[in-house]
Parts: structure tokens; sequence; C-alpha cells
């Protein structure tokens, strides 16, 4: 028994396409379907669902952006790996197009960035640590050096991210981190901020090192306040929030 033999008819209505990506996605969940498997062609889902092939077409190009299906060189659509960094890519590109204001943004990555940073305590391996140690020196070395210290800031966050172990987290964090990144820079460039980073970033690995989730949750939060507090130091007399995040 294949998968098509599971398929029931659906009723052709202005839904169609959503009801058929509906339907698939059951499959693949459920494990009918799995990652790499390729799916049945055009023709043959239509006459199994009853429906025409663009309505199978379209159900397919909305599931291929939401990264569940890609078309392979030679023809045929397949199941992608199904990864949280591919299903949650298009998180990042809707984040992009919205109005936010600023306090929600920060507001996001308190909550998000101290979570992690609570896990990667708890889930932190010896390698990252030495890693950590090595990018809180960075951190010191570079703080007269605006673009070296956000390449390293940049590696420091995604480690959480990883240490923490938990995928889906991670990529709502870094979609979060790429919001409002103009903003960020140009507080960078204040003296001082760099150095208070620094510290930041010390105090959070030390945590880690402690395997002192709250503390470590309590270290990244302050973080995400002193960073909050600087952007708006920035925008202070420029483009009242809320604003379009870029």
């Amino acid at each position: 028994m294949g998968p098509l033999d599971k398929l029931q008819p659906i009723d052709i209505t202005p839904s169609a396409s959503e009801k058929v990506a509906e339907r698939l996605m059951g499959l693949i969940a459920s494990g009918n379907i799995a990652p790499g498997d390729k799916l049945p062609s055009e023709n043959e889902l239509a006459k199994a669902l009853h429906v025409s092939r663009p309505v199978v077409r379209e159900a397919l190009r909305g599931m291929t952006m939401m990264g569940v299906v890609q078309t392979r060189q030679g023809g045929g659509s397949y199941v992608t790996d199904l990864k949280p960094n591919r299903l949650m890519a298009p998180l990042s590109f809707v984040l992009s197009l919205q109005d936010y204001s600023l306090e929600s943004l920060f507001t996001a990555r308190t909550v998000i960035d101290g979570g992690l940073a609570a896990e990667a305590a708890r889930n932190v391996t010896a390698a990252q640590l030495e890693r950590f140690a090595e990018l809180v020196e960075v951190a010191y070395r570079t703080v007269g050096d605006a673009v070296a210290f956000r390449v390293a800031d940049v590696e420091f966050h995604e480690l959480i991210g990883t240490a923490a172990n938990n995928a889906f987290l991670d990529q709502v964090s870094r979609s979060l981190y790429s919001l409002a990144v103009d903003q960020r820079r140009k507080a960078s460039e204040i003296p001082g901020v760099l150095d208070q980073s620094a510290r930041d970033h010390d105090a959070i690995v030390s945590a880690l090192v402690a395997r002192d989730s709250k503390a470590a949750e309590a270290a990244m939060a302050a973080h995400v306040a002193h960073i909050r507090k600087t952007t708006l130091d920035v925008l202070a007399g420029a483009d009242p929030i809320p604003f379009r995040i870029r």
C-alpha cells in the first residue's frame, strides 16, 4: 500500500490548493512520506485527490516556499531534509517585512535569548566552553575595532544557540538578531558601548562555566537591556518608535 492509497478525494474550492498542501503535510507528519522521498507526480496527485494539476502545482509551490518541498535537477518534487533552519527560514523574511516597535523586538530577544542562555548552561560542552573563553578574549581585545567586535559578536550569539541544543529556538534567535542591525551598528560605535558588551559576554560565559542556568539567563537579559538602551540612545531625536526595523 503506497501513500496515495491513504488519500481521499477533496472538493474543488477556492482553497483547494491549501487543502492539497494540508493533506500532503499530514502524510509527511505521520511518516507515510519521509524526508528525502520523491513525491508522486502532479498528474498522480491530481488524480488521487480529484483536483486539477494547476491546483496541485500551486500547493507544491506553497510547500516549496515553506521549505518542505524542493525540486531537484532532472525533475520531480522531493521532501526536504525538514531541518529546523530550513523550515524556520520564512520567519526571518516575514519578520523583516513587518512593522514592529523596538521595544517589542528587545522584549522578544530577552525572552528567547535568555531562555537559550539558560539551556546553554545545562547543555554546553567542554569544547564549546573553550571557544566561549576565546570569544571573550576577542571581545576585550577588539573593543576599539567595532567591525571586528561585531564579527565575533555574531559567532558568540550563534554559539549560545548551538550550545542550547534547541534548533527551533536557535533559529528564532538568529532571526531576531538580524533585525535592527543598522541601528545596533551605529550604537556599537559609541565610546564605551563595546566595553560594556565585552563585560556582558564575560558574565554570560562565567555563568555557563558554572552551569548556572538562572545566572546565565539573568546575564543575557542584562546584556539585551544594555543593547536596548544604547540603541534607543542612538535613535533619540531621530525616528520615533514604532518604526520599520531594517
